[in-house]
């Protein structure tokens, strides 16, 4: 795959995970967790390791997108984030269906 499509890939998915999250909201559903994250996103066809998913969402808060806690589960044997929500800059690209540098909607 081209980088160019790689790029594209990785902003659709961003966007698709910020239209979860919404979604989520809207319903007024308890916060989603990474592992609820990862589930949304093989539905709709994106195979996404747990790493590659908690990577993509520490890239949407590191953009001020989104927010969560991470923490290390001895349970689970890996870092979890929990609590996953929109920040209002997430809110309001979300809302207008906005495409920026970042992020891609369909």
């Amino acid at each position: 795959m081209s980088d160019e499509r790689e790029l594209i890939q990785m902003k659709r998915r961003r966007g698709n995970m910020l239209k979860f999250i919404r979604q989520g909201h809207e319903a007024q559903l308890d916060r989603m967790d990474d592992f609820e994250m990862g589930v949304m996103m093989q539905k709709i066809g994106a195979n996404m390791s747990h790493r590659q998913t908690l990577t993509m969402l520490q890239d949407l808060h590191v953009l001020g997108l989104v927010t969560f806690t991470q923490s290390f589960s001895y349970e689970k044997e890996r870092y979890v984030a929990e609590e996953i929500m929109l920040t209002a800059a997430g809110l309001a690209l979300v809302v207008r269906r906005k495409d920026n540098d970042e992020v891609l909607f369909d």
